[in-house]
């Protein structure tokens, strides 16, 4: 037993009074902690490790002892392998440190080569023992670069030993070749894998000279021992060259352009193109059918190198030295002869490799925004530098099949570019109404509308807002499908704006001037690739005016149809197009005699898409846009006067005053694009029939004012059967309003629309018409696309009647039918207005503006003479009518400073700042409520429109044929300067501005940015006409159109107004212009209070005086009974309550009287004709009615 035992069963703690030992400093006991906690850390992850393992699930395998065996000793003979293999590379590594020591320090002089024999065997050991990534091994590689290239001791020549060793007498056994190509995958793939390393520009550039031929033939290396191109041939199929390449300049920030590493790798993806043979015949000396392709190898470099260089973002703007740069460009004129080793960079292969089968497939694995890189990059190559390859005087020695590959790669990458690609890129300063120097800015086609400008939203500051965080547009919300369209699936967020900079540059002047005059040279067999690209490219630029510089510049497509139309090279390409590629043509015969059968386009648009005739689709698609385009600047006088020049191919005819087609040849392209559009929409795909639409928009435009096609020229009716078309659309109106009350206006809108009139809809129906989804869609198919977008298919009369039964179908559905009439609607089912006759304009307005839609509904109207007192009457219809007639008069008085009135005494809104002010607008909304309700009910008001100001209402802009009416010495002045043969900018002084007077005031308005400082040219005049024209007919009155828009649209569905052209418009609001039917009237006409009725001889009497009547006449008696001068659209028929006259006593010395609201003639029953006569003209040429006696 211890004797010290005191019963406690722990030890007692040992006290040590002597204190630290001296041993121990604190360096001491901090590393000891250290290797404690490590310690720990360690039996933790043991610890961790040893549960993992146990919790792992059983294997569902038995597994027996001999297989536990097996593996076992695999693993083990595993990793006695590695060791053995590392040991040997150890070895290995030092036997290459004896061979050729390395110097000690970097200060002592480098140790002597070693003998051709020491190099050969140190370089073996090297290969063999090299680790990827091992520093020791990435320094011993850089000192076997150093050595390898001077050269060996003992030997008789100066070359180095990296080719020296080639020859025989030092490598008997012929191992060198697979040696060198060893080691030059071993310094390209250090390089690449480690750019930041001091000596990977080394490896790249020993890499390049293994690689180079040339090194070959200086050296005299035989081709039997090793082929020039078999260690670049080795990189370029088997280790990847352009990827690793590509992962190295990436993996470099963009602005380290001058990293020591760039230089080097640039010079060996350049390589191959002066490695590999080009063309084997001279440039001069081929032809289109002889041009022989480029080598295997050389193509597939090129390939390569365009889908993994190139489709680096910026790679050739921002991520290059200029050096590296100007490697890729073409040269300057002057500067010197390049190098041997210099060589230019092969655009025209490459791009001939691109245009080949074999490069589709990896051309169509691109992301939108790696094909949009390549496109720029393309641009750049083509575009840049101090002499672009595309500049007009170049291309000396390409050929036909140069320009039908470049046009068919570009607009094959085009068609998957991400949304907004072409997107200009907005300045910092954004886009304001700040004042220039020399005067104001025209801003969004609105120069002076400050009226709710804080609380609407600016689409294009969202936009812009948008790219700025990086986000996409909002999705579809209403789509109910849950489908979302698939054209595109990237916003313009993931392009920098130096990549669309670039991509501009195919939209820019010098581009398609170059392109134009390339093709002229080939045009027989370049011009169906060209009419491709230009349609591609005009799909894609924007059309919206872009902010620039702080005002609304022309879009990028403007720009591009403007040079497509004006530029020298273009000079006579919509005649050249139509006559030698299209007018003949197998598709022009198809589309041609296939008016009677819609079969029949179908069938030649899908055997289009992947065949040979797609040129001439595209070629039919150009003519239509630029012919469309052509029309905003032909007037009148030069649509119809130069047929005949056209037609001769004289001087006149050429120039860009003139119509460059016929009219014959007119009537044959809107029979093409009437038959195409109307196939499309037919078949329930009208998404691309908008072209053709766009382009009888602009004919037919022509043709409302002078006729020049054929009767029933644009008729298709015998494609459907009329009643049962009108049934069914007004039934797909029905659902279409059913599905949850979607104005379709927006999605049937064309891209030309009027931002004018359109973006003042109210703010509930521009939300719910972006909610519409695409089953809400589908429903205007066929029907009512064809009436949304090609309604000029369907006869006037047909298309009236729709509308009529549009307006009844809306009419019921807002509980305002027969029922409501008598009374079951309730009270709310019509108001009621009392007007004093003194006063009629602002009773009316007091009464009726603030209503709004409401205005549909019934309205009860009391008249108040100027007596004071109420007049006779019940109102069933009539007095309403009677109201909106004379508040017309009043309204469109030109006196009240809301209206001006033409040279033809047709009215268009007030253009001075007058109009512009918050209350006068109000009235224009007014105006368009109380018109849309007279459209609404079927009343006729006696007034006529300009023809631009009902162009608004349809959603269009009005150009320069519209401005004759408006301005007629601005018109003949503009013809002027069109048509100058002199020099415009030194002989007549413009620049790019507008004077305005109002109230005595002028001003001066740049029409583009700065322009005040830039001059009108022969080359831009177009431009100038166009934006003059512009400013007149659409800027200036954009306020009052938006507001009068805003009330109309409130009754009137948009929809229901594209139904009809701006002629067809004018007739459904004031009736047609023709003498009064008399038989039709007489047909139509019921009597009251006669015994024999038609064959009493008073009434008899009455019709054969008033078929003695002329056209002034009968108009006045019409009036005098209805209200208004002109006959119902459709007849006397559809005259509501029908024509009646009733006998109103013996007296023969009492006059004719009317009730307006009735449609009744009271008609005292006179014994002769000359009294009646008398009696008749006298009271309605009186202007009285109801209350004359």
């Amino acid at each position: 037993m211890d004797s010290l035992f005191t019963g406690a069963p722990t030890r007692r703690p040992t006290v040590n009074l002597g204190g630290l030992s001296a041993a121990s400093s604190h360096h001491d006991l901090v590393l000891q902690a250290r290797q404690q906690r490590i310690h720990r850390e360690r039996h933790r992850a043991k610890l961790d490790a040893a549960l993992r393992i146990q919790a792992r699930p059983p294997s569902p395998l038995p597994v027996d002892d001999d297989t536990a065996s097996l593996v076992a000793s695999a693993l083990q003979a595993f990793y006695r392998g590695r060791a053995a293999a590392h040991s040997t590379r150890q070895r290995w590594r030092q036997e290459y440190d004896a061979l050729v020591p390395a110097a000690t320090s970097p200060a002592s002089a480098p140790p002597p080569p070693p003998t051709p024999a020491t190099a050969l065997d140190a370089s073996r050991r090297l290969a063999l023992a090299f680790s990827a990534g091992n520093k020791l091994d990435q320094r011993r590689l850089a000192h076997w670069c150093r050595f390898i290239l001077r050269p060996g001791q003992g030997q008789p020549d100066k070359q180095p030993l990296l080719f020296a060793l080639f020859r025989p007498e030092y490598d008997p056994d012929h191992s060198w070749p697979t040696l060198a190509r060893m080691l030059a995958a071993l310094l390209f793939a250090e390089a690449t894998a480690f750019p930041s390393l001091p000596q990977s520009p080394l490896f790249l550039e020993v890499t390049k000279m293994l690689c180079d031929p040339a090194n070959y033939a200086r050296y005299k290396v035989a081709p039997a021992i090793a082929p020039p191109h078999a260690v670049l041939a080795f990189l370029l199929e088997q280790r990847d060259l352009y990827p690793r390449i590509a992962q190295l300049i990436k993996s470099i920030p963009d602005e380290q352009r001058a990293h020591p590493t760039l230089a080097p790798a640039i010079a060996l993806a350049l390589l191959p193109f002066r490695a590999f043979p080009a063309r084997s015949t001279p440039p001069s000396t081929v032809t289109s059918a002889s041009l022989p392709a480029s080598t295997p190898e050389r193509s597939a470099a090129l390939l390569a190198l365009a889908v993994s260089l190139l489709t680096l973002p910026h790679f050739l703007t921002t991520r290059l030295a200029p050096a590296q740069r100007a490697l890729f460009l073409s040269p300057p004129a002057s500067a010197p002869a390049p190098a041997a080793t210099v060589a230019p960079f092969p655009l025209w292969d490459l791009v001939a490799t691109l245009a080949s089968a074999p490069a589709a497939a990896q051309l169509g694995a691109l992301s939108p925004a790696e094909r949009a890189n390549l496109l720029a990059a393309l641009a750049e190559l083509a575009l840049s530098g101090e002499a672009p390859r595309l500049a007009a005087d170049k291309g000396a020695g390409l050929v036909a099949r140069d320009v039908s590959n470049w046009c068919g790669v570009v607009s094959g990458l085009m068609r998957g570019l991400p949304k907004g690609a072409f997107e200009p890129v907005e300045e910092e300063s954004g886009v304001g109404r700040a004042p220039t120097e020399g005067g104001e800015r025209v801003m969004d086609g609105d120069e002076d509308d400050e009226d709710d400008e804080d609380e609407r939203e600016d689409p294009h500051a969202v936009a812009r807002a948008r790219r700025a965080l990086g986000q996409a547009a909002p999705a579809d919300s209403g789509d109910d499908d849950g489908d979302t369209p698939m054209a595109i699936t990237t916003t313009a967020a993931v392009l920098d704006p130096s990549t669309r900079t670039s991509l501009q540059r195919l939209a820019s002047r010098e581009h398609l001037v170059a392109l134009l005059a390339w093709s002229n040279r080939f045009s027989s067999s370049t011009r169906p690739a060209l009419a491709t690209f230009l349609v591609t490219l005009l799909s894609h630029l924007p059309s919206a005016p872009s902010p620039r510089g702080g005002v609304a510049a022309p879009s990028l497509r403007d720009e591009a149809l403007h040079v497509l139309l004006y530029a020298p090279s273009a000079s006579g390409l919509v005649r050249e197009l139509y006559r030698a590629h299209l007018r003949a043509g197998p598709l022009a015969r198809a589309l041609t005699a296939a008016r009677e059968r819609t079969s029949a386009v179908l069938a030649a648009l899908s055997a289009g898409v992947d065949s040979a005739d797609r040129g001439e689709w595209s070629v039919l698609l150009l003519v239509v846009e630029l012919y469309s385009r052509c029309l905003v600047t032909l007037g009148d006088d030069e649509f119809y006067a130069s047929a005949s020049a056209a037609a001769g191919g004289g001087a006149a005819a050429r120039g860009q005053g003139r119509n460059p087609l016929s009219l014959d040849e007119v009537v044959g392209l809107s029979a093409l694009a009437r038959n195409v559009a109307f196939a499309m929409y037919w078949s329930e795909d009208g998404s691309s029939g908008g072209g053709g639409a766009r382009e009888r928009g602009e004919v037919g435009g022509t043709g409302s004012r002078r006729q020049f096609t054929p009767e029933g020229h644009w008729l298709m009716t015998s494609q459907f059967d009329l009643k049962s078309f009108v049934q069914t659309a007004v039934y797909e109106d029905e659902r279409l309003e059913a599905e949850g009350d979607v104005d379709a206006s927006a999605a049937t809108s064309g891209p030309d629309g009027d931002a004018d009139m359109r973006d003042t809809r109210p703010s509930r129906a521009r939300s719910t018409a972006a909610a519409a989804s695409k089953r809400q869609l589908a429903l205007i198919s066929p029907r009512l696309g064809v009436l949304n977008h090609i309604p000029f298919v369907v006869p006037f009369d047909t298309r009236v009647a729709i509308f009529r039964q549009f307006v009844a179908s809306d009419f019921a559905r807002l509980g305002l039918g027969e029922g409501a009439a008598a009374g079951f609607g309730g009270p709310r089912s019509r108001h009621r207005a009392v007007v004093r006759r003194t006063r009629l304009a602002e009773d009316a307005y007091a009464h009726l503006n603030g209503l709004g839609a409401e205005l549909k509904k019934r309205i009860e109207i009391t008249f108040i003479d100027e007596h004071g007192m109420e007049e006779s009457g019940i109102d069933g219809g009539g007095l309403f009518k009677e109201l909106l007639t004379s508040l017309s008069k009043e309204v469109f008085d030109t006196d009240r400073g809301l209206w001006l009135a033409t040279s033809e005494q047709e009215l268009y809104p007030n253009p001075h700042a007058y109009a512009k002010q918050p209350d006068q607008l109000a009235w224009f909304t007014f105006i368009g409520r109380v018109l849309g309700k007279a459209m609404y009910q079927g009343i006729l008001v006696n007034v006529k429109f300009a023809a631009f100001f009902l162009s608004k209402w349809l959603g269009r802009q009005s150009y320069l044929d519209d401005l004759a009416s408006l301005d007629p010495e601005l018109y003949q002045g503009l013809l002027k300067l069109k048509n100058y043969p002199g020099n415009v900018e030194e002989d007549l002084s413009l620049n790019f501005t507008i004077s305005d007077e109002d109230f005595g005031v002028s001003r001066t308005i740049d029409l583009i940015p700065r322009g005040s400082e830039i001059p009108v040219t022969n080359e831009n005049r177009m431009q100038y006409i166009v934006l003059v024209s512009n400013y007149r007919l659409n800027v200036q009155i954009a306020p009052q159109c938006r507001a009068f828009f805003a009330g109309l649209s409130e009754i009137i569905n948009e929809r229901w107004l594209r139904l009809f052209s701006q002629s067809e418009l004018a007739v459904l609001v004031g009736g047609t212009e023709e003498a009064i039917d008399i038989d039709d009237l007489r047909r139509n006409t019921v009597y009251s209070g006669w015994d024999a009725e038609e064959n009493t001889p008073t009434i008899q009497h009455f019709w054969d005086v008033v078929r003695s009547f002329d056209k002034a006449e009968r108009a006045k008696l019409v009036r005098f009974v209805t209200a208004c001068e002109r006959p119902p659209l459709l007849g006397f028929a559809q005259l509501n309550p029908l024509f009646a006259i009733r006998k109103a006593g013996d007296d023969e010395s009492r006059l004719p009287t009317s009730a307006t609201c009735v449609n009744l003639l009271k008609l005292p029953e006179y014994s002769d004709r000359e009294s009646l006569r008398q009696k008749l003209l006298y009271a309605i040429n009186s202007g009285a009615g109801f209350d004359l006696s």
